[in-house]
């Protein structure tokens, strides 16, 4: 966190080499965050160099932050709300409209294999029981790390809410890969 700090207090005070530092280290995370909630990579590129161009407007006006990423995240959804809103000329806009539809790296990779195991199986079964709210949540708590205010804040909830949809959650993925895994257990007593 001190090192985003520092970063931060250099890119507000104009340094180039700091912006290209936040650019770099935070661009594909933005692209994979915002790939999620609308399937343009054109549209979401876009979002993300509006978002770049009004940090340096901005400059010395921009408020202080302990974690770079989770403040370009916002900027970001705001970004795409906004682009949004433009391109299907609506004038008020919901964050409900925003549907996160996450694929899990760790999803794509069982799909690709020939020969998946059992539990792996299981797993793909449990996720794909994950609501889109759900999936968000684990998506920024595990995947990019976001500290549970900062969730929160993305996801206008309640701490104690993001607690609850964390666990339950979890609760659900637990509940439906062991279901799953009893199944072929049964599967032998019942035929025998």
């Amino acid at each position: 966190m001190e090192k985003d700090v520092e970063i931060w207090r250099k890119f507000k005070a104009g340094d180039k080499s700091a912006l290209t530092d936040v650019y770099l280290q935070n661009f594909n995370s933005m692209f994979q965050y915002g790939i999620k909630f609308k399937d343009d990579p054109d549209f979401i590129k876009d979002c993300i160099q509006e978002v770049f161009c009004k940090l340096i407007q901005a400059g010395t006006k921009l408020g202080e932050t302990e974690n770079i990423r989770y403040y370009l995240f916002k900027a970001l959804k705001n970004s795409i709300l906004k682009g949004l809103g433009r391109t299907r000329k609506i004038e008020s806009l919901e964050t409900d409209v925003l549907k996160f539809d996450a694929s899990f790296s760790l999803e794509e990779e069982i799909e690709r294999k020939e020969n998946s195991t059992f539990k792996e199986k299981a797993l793909l079964k449990a996720l794909s029981r994950l609501s889109d709210h759900q999936r968000e949540i684990i998506y920024l708590r595990y995947d990019s790390g976001l500290e549970y205010e900062q969730i929160c804040d993305l996801m206008d909830l309640k701490y104690d809410s993001a607690r609850k949809l964390i666990f339950r959650t979890i609760k659900l993925l637990r509940e439906t890969i062991e279901g799953e895994m009893k199944l072929p257990i049964l599967f032998l007593f019942r035929f025998r």
